[in-house]
């Protein structure tokens, strides 16, 4: 049996700023390049677009992150920031095809390929959930 690694919080820059709660980390790095004067317009745009590329590369809510044989050891941190979410009938190796960044020639588009829509999931204390498989893959999503 598989065992996916479902991840479970928002990325920091999602949240809002500390320094102006009114902008998620993403909004307010944005505005920090805007406001450097050191910078020329050329090198603002090149760091506002490697920005937005690492945005676009975060973890977001529902991503595999990882599949492993289920009943394994787990970590503190893991039980804090993931979904063990069991589906008894598929087996690893095909568990760990789900694991896979979304590629464009030379960079990585998005962190994961693929993603589980977590609305009506229902955990039990240790955030463990199993589907059936049929369930699991009309819960699968693909990014874009």
């Amino acid at each position: 049996m598989a065992e996916f690694l479902i991840y479970n919080k928002q990325h920091w820059m999602e949240l809002p700023s500390k320094n102006n709660p009114s902008m998620t980390g993403y909004e307010r790095n944005h505005v920090m390049v805007d406001t450097d004067s050191k910078l020329t317009i050329a090198q603002k745009i090149e760091k506002k677009d490697a920005l937005t590329q690492k945005y676009n590369r975060r973890y977001q809510m529902g991503d595999i992150v990882e599949a492993r044989q289920d009943g394994g050891p787990r970590g503190k941190k893991e039980e804090e920031s993931f979904i063990f979410l069991q589906v008894p009938s598929i087996n690893l190796e095909t568990a760990k095809g789900y694991c896979i960044s979304l590629e464009s020639a030379d960079m990585t588009i998005r962190r994961r390929k693929y993603f589980v829509e977590m609305a009506g999931l229902i955990l039990d204390s240790h955030n463990n959930v199993g589907l059936t498989e049929s369930v699991f893959y009309s819960r699968l999503k693909v990014k874009k």
